[in-house]
């Protein structure tokens, strides 16, 4: 009798399976991974190994995150303090990963604040400027300071990257300008050029300038006006009436007069709706169809004008920025103290309902940022990265 084969145990011959980690993956997958993670944890996850640091260091992680749509508004200040900044510096507003969730949903956050930015490898001190615009991840700084000497200098800085390079100079150099990004091309123009050399336009896909009339601006021009981008036009409120330029007509016509709703420092467009502060600290909104300023609904929107030192109602507005579809605001309150100024900043999402009503619920609001009192803003520029 041929005695049987003895069958191995089973329980020997099974192997138990190793743990994943993402060690053992190859750096292609582990970068798409990270790329679709919020930029915010980027810090925390620097810290793992040094090869997260690598991957997280890498330019073509951001052009991962463009190509497969991850990219995240980020807000970009530049301030000049005379006695504690001998340069003009950029910070950056640092807000907690969307990942952490609140207890309660009522909370306001507290625990956003401004980050120094590295200057690369040009320093700010070489950079004269007086006007910022946003193009994707990139910040174009153009022309010459208020009150300083006029340039035609443009300096980019890579918001991805923060390094700095060289772009190609304007055609006439300026001071005090406004330069605003539409369709592909930045428009430049000159608040205190009276000749017609007051705008130009950038190419930017090929990095060229050209000379612009502005047919039609002299109704404004000598008169205050606040000016920015609505419904890709060059969009300017003025003390009466409302002006806009078409960039395919190339010409300055009046599209609206209005009444204005108390002062006014600045405005924003979101979803085609512009939105302001008033100096009394009321969040209004510009309705076309009645042409009046409305004041956008809930009683959130009292944070920002209560009774509080640093309510928006005491100091002043320093920017409104669309911030991915939500309304930031940054404002100065007026301390008693005349040695330290503070930065405040709230974000603000909005609800338009059926009544034609805005509301507006406060997500977060906070200080960001202490100075002396000698400081000035200079620039605010929201990319994407």
């Amino acid at each position: 009798m041929i005695p049987k084969e003895a069958k191995p145990n089973q329980q020997e011959t099974m192997t138990k399976p190793q743990p994943l980690s993402l060690s053992s993956l190859p750096d292609e997958i582990l970068e798409n991974i990270l790329a679709r993670l919020s930029k915010w944890n980027y810090p925390n996850l620097s810290l793992v190994s040094k090869r997260f640091l690598f991957l997280l260091s890498s330019p073509q992680l951001y052009i991962t995150r463009s190509h497969i749509g991850t990219t995240e508004p980020c807000l970009y200040f530049c301030l000049d303090d005379l006695l504690s900044i001998p340069h003009p510096k950029w910070f950056t507003l640092w807000m907690r990963p969307a990942d952490e969730t609140l207890e309660d949903e009522d909370e306001i956050l507290e625990d956003y604040s401004l980050v120094s930015v590295p200057s690369g490898r040009h320093h700010l001190k070489h950079v004269p400027y007086s006007s910022t615009v946003a193009v994707g991840s990139d910040i174009y700084v153009i022309g010459g300071p208020y009150k300083g000497p006029p340039s035609s200098l443009v300096c980019i800085f890579d918001g991805r990257s923060h390094t700095w390079r060289e772009g190609p100079n304007m055609l006439v150099a300026r001071e005090k300008a406004y330069a605003f990004h539409i369709d592909g091309k930045i428009y430049v123009m000159e608040e205190d050029r009276k000749d017609d050399n007051w705008m130009e336009v950038l190419d930017i896909k090929t990095q060229t300038w050209s000379r612009l009339l502005g047919h039609g601006a002299t109704e404004f021009r000598d008169d205050w006006f606040l000016v920015n981008v609505f419904r890709g036009q060059i969009y300017v409120i003025a003390a009466t009436e409302n002006f806009g330029y078409d960039p395919k007509e190339g010409t300055w016509e009046v599209v609206e007069t209005h009444e204005c709703y108390g002062h006014i420092d600045s405005w924003c467009e979101i979803e085609d709706v512009m939105f302001c502060f008033t100096n009394s600290g009321y969040c209004m909104w510009y309705d076309t169809k009645s042409r009046e300023w409305r004041e956008v609904k809930g009683s959130d929107m009292e944070v920002l004008r209560d009774t509080s030192e640093h309510s928006l109602a005491w100091g002043c507005v320093v920017e409104t920025v669309n911030h991915g579809g939500k309304l930031l605001v940054i404002w100065v309150p007026k301390y008693k103290t005349k040695e330290k100024r503070r930065i405040w900043c709230g974000k603000i999402a909005l609800e338009k309902r059926h009544e034609g009503e805005i509301w507006g619920k406060m997500e977060w609001v906070n200080e960001v940022l202490t100075v002396t009192n000698s400081f000035n803003f200079l620039s605010c520029v929201l990319i994407m990265i």
